[in-house]
């Protein structure tokens, strides 16, 4: 395929992420084929609605499919399904991953992009991580409160020739992007805002906004985020000295917000604490770290987790 020709992307999982960002990508031209799950009848008879600061809109018709269904193939595979969903990624995946495919990656976590390079040795594996408010409020119905930068980090040299691609199909659809050259330091300054941020969200029942404006909230926010530093450090990945300062001037800055960790516990859904705090844990211990106020929330939310959905 010509660099000059649009991208085709399936973007596997049509929520808050998927059905933003794939929304931006049709607006820049780009073919992309929606797989939803139990909205794919509603968006067949309705359409995708997207509501954002950066325009209000609805895609109507729009290419959306059951994961059962056949699906053409497409340049690049986007995986926006919550990492409780892990166990099916490789069913789900395998007829949409051909030689060369692309899984650009928009889960949260760590050691995410090996297990997919381990399973899928053909594909081209980069991780877009995002930085984005947004809510699944309804059926096939999406909205965008602020950012929505994608960071993207190339898990070999093979996915590094695609990521000037990918940056023009999202930079047609006025999504920023940048290219981290690190995927492992990506991935830890990423988990300093998902676990604090998530984490407390459950825990104290507060969105970001009260969290900041609570001064014992928000110490403890940053004591995490130091003990993620920690994390990091010991893996090889130190943050820069300003690092967390301006993520918390980041979030200070930022609307009003209900992670997604939270609107999960309160739908009664399973919470992803395995990628985004087990992993971390394990990555960090293995080099003689330990992150005990982690440990703390992890053990609670899993805890509240079972509770929450009797199991």
């Amino acid at each position: 395929m010509s660099s000059s020709t649009p991208l085709r992307f399936t973007i596997l999982g049509t929520g808050a992420l998927g059905g933003f960002y794939g929304s931006r990508l049709l607006l820049g031209g780009a073919t992309v084929r929606f797989i939803a799950h139990s909205d794919v009848d509603w968006i067949r008879a309705q359409g995708l609605r997207v509501d954002s600061p950066l325009g209000d809109r609805l895609h109507h018709p729009v290419e959306v499919y059951a994961d059962s269904d056949p699906i053409p193939p497409s340049d690049v595979v986007c995986i926006g399904l919550k990492t409780t969903r892990n166990a099916r990624l490789p069913e789900l995946l395998a007829p949409l991953v051909g030689e060369g495919t692309v899984i650009l990656n928009w889960q949260n976590g760590l050691t995410l992009e090996d297990e997919l390079a381990a399973r899928f040795p053909q594909a081209v594996v980069i991780a877009g991580l995002c930085f984005l408010c947004s809510n699944k409020v309804g059926p096939g119905h999406i909205v965008h409160l602020d950012y929505g930068r994608v960071s993207l980090a190339a898990l070999d040299e093979r996915g590094v020739d695609w990521l000037p691609r990918l940056q023009a199909a999202f930079g047609a659809g006025g999504i920023e992007t940048d290219v981290q050259p690190s995927l492992s330091a990506a991935r830890w300054r990423k988990l300093a805002w998902n676990i604090p941020f998530n984490g407390l969200s459950v825990l104290l029942d507060r969105n970001t906004d009260a969290i900041m404006a609570d001064p014992e909230a928000r110490a403890l926010a940053e004591r995490l985020m130091h003990e993620v530093a920690e994390g990091a450090a010991a893996c090889g990945v130190p943050f820069d000295p300003d690092f967390i300062p301006k993520l918390l001037a980041t979030t200070e800055r930022m609307a009003p917000y209900a992670p997604s960790m939270r609107l999960d516990f309160l739908g009664k859904r399973a919470l992803e604490i395995e990628y985004m705090y087990r992993r971390p844990l394990r990555e960090a211990a293995v080099q003689g770290v330990r992150m005990p106020g982690v440990e703390t929330i992890a053990s609670q939310l899993s805890i509240l987790d079972r509770a929450n959905r009797g199991v």
